[in-house]
């Protein structure tokens, strides 16, 4: 088994990948040599595909995994399925989330850690990604009484294991996989350390999650969570 799998959903990226990829390589490959990046190209309309194909081709520790576009949500849950690592190391595509942190993110695992979730302390998003993420933290505190101090990063260092256990619960075609790992996590045995990381401004690309979709994302999320919570009370 691969120690760790750094999972990377991409939609029309072709600017921010390659560096995307450097930072991995650098930041995370160096201090975990035995790990893999498995990059899932979810129907890009750009040359994302392409890149991380010749990416790919010149590291064997790089896979391409391509799908039809489905969003992100569900090339994220594509990519922790193909995944072979005992660890996952959930990252977004748009290079926000500096790395140079996770040597000892990595670290707090051999010190009793089972998971590492992050904060971004100090956000550099639009405001309307600022809205969402403080409705669905809020969201997710009533229903729940818990969850993750930043709920919806895309920066969590989490056990296969912990997945493949909370993926019975979190439904099929969810918005918001991730997100609901973090309150799944929040609630089970397994020991969370939560830590601030560096969140940069987004130098190259555009966010897909547009204002004029946000009622609509948020109502889809709302049901997300409904059947999550429905699952876990069967359960």
């Amino acid at each position: 088994m691969t120690e760790l799998s750094v999972v990377m959903p991409a939609y029309n990226e072709a600017d921010n990948i390659a560096d995307a990829v450097a930072e991995v390589r650098r930041d995370v490959f160096g201090a975990v040599p035995d790990a893999e990046m498995v990059i899932v190209n979810d129907g890009s309309r750009d040359e994302t595909g392409e890149i991380v194909a010749r990416l790919a081709g010149e590291d064997p520790r790089i896979r391409l995994v391509s799908q039809a576009n489905a969003g992100h949500g569900a090339a994220l849950r594509n990519g922790m399925e193909e995944a072979e690592g005992r660890m996952l190391l959930l990252l977004d595509s748009d290079r926000q989330i500096a790395l140079d942190r996770f040597p000892a993110h990595w670290a707090l695992l051999e010190n009793g850690a089972d998971a590492v979730l992050g904060i971004r302390a100090t956000r550099h998003d639009p405001k309307h990604r600022l809205v969402l993420s403080r409705w669905m933290h809020r969201m997710l505190r009533t229903v729940f009484g818990e969850a993750p101090r930043d709920t919806n990063i895309p920066y969590k260092l989490v056990p296969r294991a912990a997945w493949r256990e909370a993926r019975a619960v979190i439904p099929p075609g969810c918005l918001i996989p991730s997100a609901l790992l973090g309150v799944w996590l929040t609630r089970s045995r397994w020991r969370i350390e939560q830590v601030e990381i560096e969140h940069r401004p987004r130098e190259a690309g555009e966010t897909v999650l547009k204002p004029w979709r946000l009622t609509k994302f948020c109502w889809r999320a709302l049901g997300d969570v409904r059947r999550f919570r429905r699952a876990l009370k069967r359960g």
